[in-house]
């Protein structure tokens, strides 16, 4: 196993890069990064790398400058270059200096990726005279160290390990953590079902490692943390409280656990929930630590999703009741009667109601998704063309896999909304066509999905899901489109200044509207005044 760093400047390409495939497949172990050739060429000395895939423009020192440096000192170390288009006569001067292959940034793919890896380990093997590379591994040994600590913990988690055991394997593993004071978090993420589908055809793997790239990457490898992958949607954070009082512990956790979901955020536009254990003592207690991870991460049924909890928190206030029959004769009546109004709003305010009622009895989560399933039950008895949902899920599928009682309530409320808007006559004009006559009308005034729908008396999900069936596009994309016509017509009259026309349709900073624009038309107003 030959030894690699990755050194660029820019945080997402070394994401990207390190997430591209399982190094360890194709002979090489990840052992460092840099974002810069000073720290790379410290790096370089502690470790004594055998590949180093390099930016070539980088701060502090370049690429060139570190391929010179590192070559002094180790001589059989090899280089790929990572460059632009405009930067070939760079290339060739590292080339020239040794460097074995070179990748254009904009073009990396996993394949091209993996042959010039191909063709380092044919170079390294040669020159170090064996097949095993430069680790001292078993031959036995097949699975990635990675692998193997993630099963320890697992192993701890199902109660398969005693103490002894486990501390013997952790320090065979060298882990992050030892058997002292520690901390389970969990971490899931949120709406998994709709961000697993953009990974179907990429290869759901690519998902679990680049979630657990940027975690490694957050997370300093000095930190007394080690990372477990569970499933594509879970992650678990082991910690040591390293001798500290429990409130530093608990700011620091929420600390990285803030860290985590900004950057998440930003590099893969995904959110996380989380539950955190007590402080427990040892890796025997590993398991309970976990079950009061879990217990808390499914306070998110409640709360929301996208926020951390604590156990000690989230004790006692999922105690809830299992309540039976919740939908009695009157409520059922009170539900046909709001049906029968065929009026969105006194819908709504029914299932308000009846969320209200549900949150007073403390009912479990168990007994909410059951009174919901019977809720749609009798909205489909009374229309059942508003049985499918535009996912061609069934309504009882979607109350059932939901993950928060905020998503089953607004599901609900679109559902009911639905079965209104199929029932109504032919001859009256459809939910969007009357949201668009309204942006046409007041596109200058401060309008929302929201206002509109409470305008024409619909729930603001369901306006938002058939105006985007009928109309191509949704709301806050017609009303940018119909503001936008409208400000290059009065900008083509030059009667009025820039700011003018700006409020005029309905954006009252000046700069913003600027900047819109020109996304959507090219140019800037000044530019298309001209």
């Amino acid at each position: 196993m030959f030894k690699l760093i990755i050194v660029d400047d820019e945080l997402l390409m070394r994401i990207g890069i390190r997430s591209m495939l399982e190094w360890e497949a194709h002979g090489f172990r990840l052992v460092g990064e840099a974002a810069n050739g000073r720290e790379a060429l410290d790096l370089a000395h502690r470790m004594s790398p055998d590949l180093i895939i390099t930016d070539i423009k980088m701060p502090l020192m370049d690429g060139l400058c570190l391929i010179r440096e590192v070559s002094k000192a180790l001589t059989s170390c090899k280089f790929v270059i990572l460059s632009n288009f405009d930067e070939i006569g760079y290339v060739k001067e590292a080339l020239r200096l040794g460097a074995s292959d070179y990748l254009i940034k904009s073009e990396i793919s996993k394949d091209a990726l993996a042959e010039v890896l191909a063709g380092i380990r044919e170079k390294l093997e040669t020159t170090a005279g064996t097949d095993a590379g430069r680790f001292p591994l078993p031959t036995d040994y097949t699975e990635s160290l990675t692998h193997l600590k993630e099963r320890l913990f697992k192993d701890l988690i199902s109660g398969l390990l005693d103490e002894r055991e486990a501390s013997v394997k952790a320090e065979q593993l060298q882990l992050r953590v030892r058997s002292d004071l520690l901390v389970v978090s969990k971490l899931r993420i949120d709406r998994f079902e709709e961000v697993r589908r953009k990974y179907v055809e990429k290869d759901e793997r690519l998902l679990r490692f680049s979630v657990r790239n940027i975690l490694e990457e957050i997370i300093p490898s000095s930190r007394s943390i080690e990372i477990v992958v569970e499933n594509s949607a879970e992650y678990l954070l082991i910690s040591n409280t390293l001798g500290k009082e429990w409130p530093d512990v608990r700011s620091e956790l929420e600390k990285l656990l803030g860290s985590i979901q900004a950057t998440m955020k930003d590099f893969m536009n995904i959110s996380f929930s989380s539950g955190i254990s007590t402080v427990v003592t040892g890796f025997r207690e590993v398991k309970s630590a976990y079950r009061e991870a879990d217990y808390a991460l499914r306070g998110r049924f409640f709360a929301g999703i996208g926020q951390a909890a604590f156990y000690e928190d989230m004790a006692g206030l999922l105690e809830k009741e299992q309540i039976e029959n919740v939908l009695d004769s009157g409520r059922e009546l009170l539900l046909q009667d709001a049906l029968d109004s065929k009026h969105a709003g006194q819908i709504v305010a029914y299932l308000d109601e009846f969320r209200n009622d549900l949150d007073h009895r403390r009912a479990d989560e168990k007994s909410i998704r059951m009174a919901y399933i019977r809720l749609t039950e009798m909205i489909n008895s009374r229309n059942p063309r508003a049985r499918q949902s535009e996912n061609d899920r069934s309504p009882y599928e979607a109350v059932l896999t939901a993950e928060t009682w905020e998503d089953i309530h607004k599901l609900a409320a679109e559902y009911a909304c639905r079965s209104l808007s199929d029932g109504r006559p032919s001859d009256q004009a459809s939910y969007a066509d009357m949201a668009a006559e309204m942006i046409h009308r007041y596109y200058a005034e401060d309008i929302s999905l929201q206002s509109v729908a409470g305008q024409i008396n619909v729930h603001p999900a369901y306006l938002s899901r058939i105006f985007k069936q009928e109309k191509g596009e949704n709301f806050i994309s017609y009303l940018t489109r119909v503001r936008i016509e409208r400000a290059k017509s009065i900008l083509e009259s030059r009667n009025y200044k820039i700011y003018e026309v700006a409020d005029k349709v309905g954006y009252h900073n000046y700069t913003y509207f600027s900047k819109l624009f020109k996304k959507v038309v090219g140019v800037s107003p000044e530019e298309y005044r001209g």
